[in-house]
């Protein structure tokens, strides 16, 4: 998990429309909340959206996203986020090419 916070932490920062403010997502504990340090505005999350969509090759839902931020957006919860919806990629892809189990 801490190699998918440093990378929130630098998509945070290049998707802030004033990456002044985002700054001291670059150096605050995972577990506190992203409201309380930075203005995570709906343009950020938006943008931060987009680039963890882009850059791991997965769907973010509203239904993970939720859950991800329930109590409060961290770092750690985006990227617990990340790992869940990678796994559940890797599951359906199973289920759609099960070339493992063709005989060889």
């Amino acid at each position: 998990m801490p190699d998918a916070v440093n990378e929130l932490r630098e998509l945070i920062l290049r998707s802030a429309p004033d990456p002044a403010q985002a700054a001291p997502v670059r150096n605050c504990p995972a577990e506190e909340p992203l409201d309380a340090i930075i203005p995570f505005s709906s343009l950020i999350v938006l943008g931060l959206i987009v680039a963890v969509e882009d850059r791991y090759k997965i769907t973010v839902t509203r239904k993970a996203l939720a859950r991800a931020c329930a109590g409060g957006a961290t770092l750690a919860g985006l990227a617990g986020m990340i790992g869940e919806l990678q796994t559940a990629n890797s599951n359906n892809e199973n289920r759609h090419h099960p070339s493992s189990t063709l005989p060889g």
